[in-house]
């Protein structure tokens, strides 16, 4: 009967319900028709009813009433411990648990007491948690709910992003065994994701990628809502296919459709771009999209400090992705109308000179001050020479659209016409004339810069445990930001972090190891994603105990080699390197140092100590060198560092035991270079002179003076 309860049309408690209402009314009636027995009698229906029976009949009643909520109870509190108890041995398995929160356990007791129907219908929403927090939150039919399985996935995060897609939540697989046979019913699902940043360019998806590995992207219902007990962003979406599914950020795509009598289409990502479709620009309703891809002054900037060639563009418009039916040419000419920013040094002219780079730019401009002084020094009549050029793709190449003419608006829009399909175009705003296949160049270097993202790999140690690492690939924009996170939970150099690089979202970096250090599991990897912490946390050992004896640190090196995406293939749960894919050139190396562990030898014999006496005191003490190193500058005390020959593991023993401080790094070295000389050698004179060689006579003079005042006081006690 109770497993009846979960189907419409079959609940006993209706019958109950009717039966006791029933019961109740004729027992008024009988206790009416007693009062009243006097004046006259009983109707003919409660001629043969006896108050006592139908009093019976209404305990009775009331007691099947009470039995049937407590097998209610007691079947929702079995289904739940019966979850929580599969949950809790997929844990152990698996190491990505799942089981209920109680906060839910106790809802849904209290559901089951308020008797309404929809609560044996629609389970509450449940937590899939993992052992740190909440991975999603699925709502739908119990006997579903109770037989899904949730896992996290991140190894497969290389392969689920793909072309402008950013990831910004974890990659889940949630599936339901092949041997169930509940009925397929819609669930809801929420994922909780998080953004750095989003804009106006760019839109919120969720990625589902079901087990024939087809993909389909679903528009979130809502990507804020209170779950868990707290308030988020959540991407909820209602599906019926389960499957791998990831939060992505995209460029937001518009997609509509062309009528025969025309369209002027403004997009709502930037309502400066207009798509003005003539009547009878085609013979058929025609369906379209575009999607809009912005460009940073500061990419344009980078650009022409690393090629020369490009410093005549002042400007561009967004990149202007058009997906239109190929087969289809337009009868009649399409209007485009772009923004695109005007001439700078218009603004600037009759300003002062140094502002023309912005102090902003991080990357040195010295070779090119010359020419950007004299551009912005140049008179309105030349600075009117300016000249637009469009740039489209088709038939995979850019190619230059020399046959149009591009009209200047106001507010530095442009506006020119098109009589063919292309794929994507630009605008570019020009100070003279450049040759074509330098504007090609830079329209294939501006999209490949737009697609990746300059970043910087950082290996740090534990500072109370060197043993402890971890890997960051840290986007080189927020390069500060990174480092200070490291800080914060005490990680620290050295090594120094790496030069900068190139990379595209959800591509690998495979780690290996050289020299005496190494980390177990090999080999490593860590995926890019520009919004989500790049970290791999290592566990740093030496490979033989006796290696590096003349050094009081192990030493090592980190290799990292790029992976591209197409050269990963998907297997099981994870993102391998394919079989036949030849490691390129490393794209960088970090030097590894790890500290000897320092045993106590118990001798079976007495140590004898023999003890040297020198005549000749030592004047160069502490205080010498502590007074030295503060008043030398960064610059002087690398150029006495090289000038006393010392090796490198010194000065990164030095770093690693002052690592804030650069007077006490100082001090460590000079420390080490005084205990390495033999015991009889001069150690002021030598010191000075090397304080001479480096341009500082006058600092060796007060050295050698301040050692005679040090020497006389040992003299005088």
């Amino acid at each position: 009967m109770v497993g009846a309860d979960f189907h419409f049309g079959l609940c006993p408690e209706d019958k109950l319900l009717s039966s006791l209402r029933d019961t109740t009314q004729r027992l008024q009636r009988l206790l009416h028709s007693e009062r009243t027995r006097g004046a006259e009698g009983p109707g003919p229906e409660l001629e043969n009813e006896d108050p006592a029976r139908v009093l019976k009949k209404l305990f009775w009643l009331l007691k099947e009433w009470s039995v049937l909520h407590t097998h209610r109870i007691g079947f929702l509190q079995g289904e739940l411990n019966m979850t929580a108890h599969i949950l809790t041995e997929q844990e152990r398995e698996s190491n990505t648990a799942c089981k209920l929160p109680e906060r839910d356990t106790h809802q849904a007791s209290r559901m089951g007491k308020s008797c309404s129907r929809e609560c044996f219908i629609l389970s509450p929403s449940y937590a899939l948690v993992s052992t740190s927090k909440a991975v999603c939150y699925i709502t739908g039919p119990l006997e579903v709910i109770k037989v899904i399985t949730c896992m996290v996935v991140d190894g497969l995060s290389s392969l689920v992003v793909s072309r402008s897609e950013e990831l910004v939540s974890s990659v889940l697989r949630i599936k339901k065994p092949s041997s169930s046979k509940c009925a397929s019913s819609p669930l809801t699902i929420a994922v909780p994701f998080r953004t750095s940043y989003r804009g106006n360019y760019r839109e919120i998806m969720v990625k589902v990628v079901d087990q024939e590995q087809r993909v389909s992207y679903i528009t979130p219902a809502a990507t804020e809502g209170n779950y868990g007990g707290h308030r988020g962003s959540f991407a909820v979406v209602r599906v019926y296919t389960l499957g791998v599914f990831a939060v992505m950020s995209r460029l937001q795509r518009e997609t509509f459709t062309i009528p025969k009598r025309g369209l002027s289409v403004k997009l709502s990502v930037d309502s400066r771009i207009c798509l003005d479709y003539l009547p009878g620009s085609f013979n058929t309703p025609v369906v379209a999209q575009a999607l809009v891809q912005p460009v940073d002054a500061m990419l344009l900037s980078t650009l022409k400090c690393k090629n020369d060639s490009y410093h005549s563009i002042l400007t561009t418009s967004p990149l202007l992705y058009l997906s239109n039916p190929s087969t289809l040419t337009p009868r009649r000419p399409l209007t485009i109308t772009l923004p695109c920013p005007p001439n700078p040094d218009k603004r600037k002219t009759g300003e002062d000179s140094n502002h023309t780079c912005p102090s902003s730019t991080y990357i040195s401009l010295m070779y090119f001050s010359s020419r950007v002084l004299s551009g912005s020094l140049k008179s309105s009549k030349e600075l009117s020479k300016e000249q637009l050029a469009v740039l489209g793709w088709r038939d995979k190449q850019w190619n230059i659209l020399d046959k149009i003419s591009v009209r200047n608006l106001q507010n530095g829009l442009v506006s020119f016409e098109l009589m063919e399909n292309y794929e994507r175009l630009i605008v570019l705003r020009l100070l003279s004339s450049v040759r074509p296949f330098y504007l090609t160049f830079f329209a294939k270097d501006l999209e490949e810069s737009v697609s990746t993202c300059a970043v910087t790999v950082v290996l740090h140690t534990k500072g109370q445990d060197p043993s402890s690492a971890v890997l960051a690939v840290l986007p080189s924009r927020g390069l500060s930001w990174g480092l200070a996170e490291l800080r914060a939970q005490a990680y620290c150099g050295p090594p120094e972090p790496s030069t900068e690089f190139s990379m595209r979202e959800g591509e690998q970096l495979l780690l290996k190891f050289s020299g005496n250090i190494t980390s177990s599991a090999e080999p490593h990897t860590v995926t890019l994603h520009t919004q989500r912490r790049n970290w791999l946390y290592l566990k740093l050992k030496e490979q033989d105990p006796f290696g590096n004896y003349s050094s009081p640190h192990y030493k090592g090196t980190a290799t990292l080699y790029r992976i591209p995406r197409d050269q990963l293939v998907w297997t099981g749960d994870r993102a391998v390197i394919s079989e036949d894919y030849i490691l390129e050139d490393p794209i960088c190396k970090l030097s590894l140092t790890l500290p000897k562990v320092k045993t106590v030898k118990t001798l079976s014999r007495p140590v004898t100590t023999k003890v040297l006496h020198h005549d000749q005191t030592e004047p160069l003490c502490d205080e010498l060198v502590a007074w030295l190193c503060g008043k030398l500058s960064e610059e002087d005390a690398a150029l006495l560092v090289m000038c006393l020959h010392l090796r490198r593991s010194t000065i990164q023993l030095a770093r690693l035991r002052a690592p804030d401080s650069f007077s006490q790094q100082t001090f460590h070295i000079l420390a080490t270079w005084r205990r390495a000389l033999p015991s009889s050698t001069p150690k002021l004179p030598l010191l000075a002179r090397c304080v001479t060689r480096i341009g500082r006579p006058e600092l060796a003079a007060e050295l050698l003076s301040r050692g005679l005042v040090v020497d006389e006081g040992e003299r005088s006690t």
